[in-house]
């Protein structure tokens, strides 16, 4: 059986890391009968370790497996720890057999960003591999499936097959090659500028991330602890 590594660097002087430990405690439950092994490293003892990780603050999640490393940039909640952990983990693209898969997936996954490719079972079609190398690149900020036509109701259209396809803010979006042939550039771009939703929460770990969409940013800096503005604030 294939294992799975989510450290948590730390050092013992740093206040943050004291803040997080009862919550990746409770990560660390959550995961403890799946094949996702949960540790902790404390980077003064073993500092050279750190270093080869590329470890430079604390603390730093990290989600290891084999050649691959991933480092988690968003809230340190145990919620978006343990989607971190779900997106880091498994292949890259994600396979939808059935159209009941379908509706299971996009329950799970609520109100985040899902891409899928629709086309046959093909893993040699060129729009499918530029498709999986992208996914490698971006799984850490989004979910990405692949499926048949048949996995999907019949009110969801689309131009061109294979195709891409984004669901995200309850709509439905298509992937429209330049010239009808798709590039690795186009699709790459379009995933990126597609990443997030319409109205997402800015985090100190994503910011540089929603930059590189390359579309402007409208930025509503709110308050949600301040109980005399909660109106203003929920507006």
């Amino acid at each position: 059986m294939e294992f799975f590594f989510f450290f948590q660097f730390y050092a013992p002087w740093c206040g943050h890391c004291k803040k997080l430990e009862p919550t990746f405690h409770e990560v660390s439950v959550e995961l403890r009968d799946s094949q996702i092994k949960v540790a902790k490293l404390d980077c003064t003892r073993y500092s050279s370790v750190a270093s080869e990780f590329g470890v430079r603050g604390f603390p730093t999640i990290k989600f290891i497996s084999g050649d691959n490393e991933f480092t988690h940039k968003g809230e340190r909640s145990k919620e978006d720890i343990l989607e971190f952990a779900n997106r880091a983990f498994g292949p890259p693209v994600r396979k939808i057999p059935s159209i009941g898969k379908f509706y299971d997936v996009k329950g799970k996954i609520a109100d985040s960003v899902m891409f899928l490719y629709v086309g046959d079972d093909d893993k040699e079609a060129d729009l499918f591999q530029k498709y999986s190398e992208v996914a490698e690149k971006s799984r850490i900020q989004a979910y990405f499936y692949a499926g048949k036509r048949n996995i999907l109701p019949q009110d969801i259209k689309f131009k061109n097959e294979p195709t891409v396809l984004v669901f995200k803010d309850g709509e439905t979006y298509e992937y429209e090659a330049p010239d009808g042939i798709p590039t690795m550039t186009s699709l790459q771009n379009w995933v990126r500028g597609e990443r997030y939703n319409a109205f997402p929460l800015v985090q100190g770990g994503n910011i540089n991330e929603m930059a590189d969409t390359e579309k402007i940013l409208v930025i509503a800096v709110v308050d949600f602890n301040d109980e005399e503005k909660s109106t203003l604030n929920a507006r």
